[in-house]
């Protein structure tokens, strides 16, 4: 049986293909294809590809966008902390609180913050499917407050994989 994780890098892999394919076919120009996500004063762009070590577990979230899914956010288990791109800078926020159901060292609900962005990840995970080394996003949203207390709410779907 194939480990989660190759099914989950299959999956990136096809919509990395399906995005390329629909930028190359004329409709659009890559200057055109949405790279970030507007929330508020806060404009989260997309993520480079993430590693994933043995023996960590990371939540990897997408936007939902009318264009196409955006990369937009990870956190791991070990450090507990949480990678995003605001405004083209990237930055590390420290998870702060957790609440909910855990699965594989992540809650439903959990806060990262730096001081100075904070963002609440509101997921559910769908334990109807059964994952090898992870679990899928059945739901979730993030609730991103900037330092002037404005809050905006991105819909997102995602992942939860564990490096094997």
């Amino acid at each position: 049986m194939a480990s989660f994780l190759r099914i989950a890098r299959g999956l990136i892999a096809l919509g990395a293909i399906a995005a390329t394919a629909a930028c190359a076919g004329g409709a659009r120009d890559e200057r055109s294809y949405p790279q970030s996500v507007v929330a508020g004063d806060v404009r989260l762009d997309v993520l480079a590809p993430q590693e994933l070590g043995v023996g960590r577990c990371g939540l990897f979230l997408w936007a939902q966008n009318a264009e196409a899914p955006l990369f937009i956010f990870t956190a791991y288990d070990n450090p507990t902390q949480a990678h995003v791109r605001p405004n083209g800078r990237e930055r590390v926020l420290r998870r702060t609180a957790y609440s909910g159901a855990m699965v594989r060292g992540h809650f439903e609900q959990q806060t990262y913050s730096d001081g100075r962005l904070t963002i609440v990840v509101d997921v559910r995970f769908n334990t109807d499917q059964q994952l090898r080394d992870g679990a899928a996003v059945e739901r979730g949203v993030l609730r991103i407050r900037d330092d002037e207390g404005w809050e905006t709410i991105v819909p997102v779907g995602g992942i939860l994989a564990c490096g094997t």
